[in-house]
């Protein structure tokens, strides 16, 4: 049980500096009325800690104690503040960051086994020649059929300039292909693709939010624009959403100087904050078609509500998922981390576009599975655009055009 006493001492730290930022940082040294019942709480939990430890029948995993514990606290709250282990935090620091080290492939499992998808060029796996439809047999000399597609990546990825040992199955050769394969940064593009539909309309596919995202989408407009793009089709279909600030800046590209993208309101300090387009964006006059769906979310929903309520554009395809919550990230040891909610965001138009959760989640997270039915409004929800456009909040961006399914 010595393991049990290191991560006693662990959690007594991470409390230590969730107490310190809550008490000290996030409030600007603000007494909290509660305070003395934050000391009986904690006692009470580094007593259960301590019987555990002490009396237990079997071996406890400490660390899943630890783990669990911070995490069943957060499940309390809402369904977007999470304990993230040292996995789940290195992969929302990949996601945000837009980078990560590996060889370079996208991968699914096809009949058990690992088979590449997409090679991204001048990774190492192009410059090892893997190709499109072979299939990852063995890692490290371990067989890799039958494991998911989370357990190859994990073995797949690892420190820049470290090398893994593959085996592949390629259709028309007989045995394996051994490779070894160094590792190296790689680039997550978030804009998936950027084409001209014909002679004037351009479209741009952007399926997630990064720090890179922005750049992407300038570059991609770019192109089009050298092409003769006078209309554009912008696909934020199943994108989950990502930094704030992309969002904001993505929603710039198409908006004059001065005009209110998003407003947060919050209770920790610097929370209460408006965002405006800084400058004229590069395509404020370009007729703009948003797409989106169920799975649209978060800073999808940003930007698709910043069109929609200053009638920048036409919104079309399925109501949006509904998550108006802001999470900030917070470190509570070398490798782990949560998302605690901090914030609301309102559209320009001020509609808190959140989608109501019950008391398990349940309905609220399985929202993507079930038919879509008309929406009853509350008349408090109501709100218009620029151009005096009804317009409602309280359960996502409502499209201007509805099209379910592949448009």
């Amino acid at each position: 049980m010595n393991g049990m006493r290191g991560y006693r001492a662990l959690t007594m730290a991470v409390v230590v500096v969730i107490t310190s930022a809550v008490l000290g940082g996030l409030f600007g040294g603000r007494v909290l009325a509660g305070q003395d019942n934050l000391s009986l709480h904690y006692e009470s939990f580094t007593m259960a800690l301590a019987a555990v430890e002490d009396t237990y029948v079997g071996e406890a995993d400490s660390e899943q104690l630890v783990y669990r514990a911070i995490g069943g606290m957060l499940q309390t709250l809402d369904p977007h503040s999470n304990f993230m282990d040292p996995r789940s935090y290195a992969q929302l620091r990949e996601r945000q960051e837009g980078r990560y080290y590996g060889l370079g492939i996208s991968i699914n499992v096809i009949d058990g086994g690992i088979t590449v998808m997409n090679i991204f060029e001048g990774s190492p796996a192009f410059r090892r020649g893997l190709r499109r439809g072979d299939v990852i047999a063995r890692i490290a000399g371990t067989d890799a059929m039958g494991i998911t597609s989370d357990e190859a990546v994990k073995q797949l990825r690892g420190p820049k300039g470290s090398t893994v040992q593959i085996s592949i199955q390629r259709y028309g050769y007989e045995g394996l292909i051994d490779l070894e394969v160094e590792r190296d940064e790689i680039s997550i593009q978030t804009v998936q693709g950027s084409f001209m539909v014909d002679e004037t309309v351009g479209y741009v596919r952007l399926q997630d939010f990064s720090e890179t995202s922005s750049s992407e989408l300038r570059s991609a407009l770019a192109k089009l624009d050298d092409l003769g793009m006078e209309q554009l089709v912008l696909d934020i279909r199943g994108n989950p959403g990502g930094p704030l600030d992309q969002a904001i800046r993505v929603s710039n590209e198409f908006l004059p100087k001065g005009d209110l993208i998003v407003y947060t309101r919050g209770r920790i300090q610097n929370s209460d904050q408006d965002y405006h387009a800084r400058d004229d964006g590069d395509h404020i006059d370009v007729p703009l078609i948003v797409l989106v769906n169920r799975n649209s979310a978060s800073a999808s929903e940003i930007v698709s509500g910043a069109i929609q309520d200053h009638d920048r554009g036409l919104v079309v395809g399925e109501t949006t998922f509904g998550k108006a919550l802001v999470q900030s990230v917070y470190r509570v040891s070398q490798e782990a981390g949560l998302a605690l909610t901090t914030a609301r965001y309102y559209t320009p138009s001020g509609r808190m576009i959140q989608r109501p959760w019950d008391e398990v989640f349940d309905e609220y997270l399985t929202y993507s599975f079930r038919d879509q039915e008309p929406a009853e409004h509350a008349i408090s929800e109501r709100r218009f655009t620029d151009s005096g456009r009804e317009v409602f909040g309280g359960g996502g961006v409502e499209p201007d055009h509805f099209m379910a399914g592949p448009i």
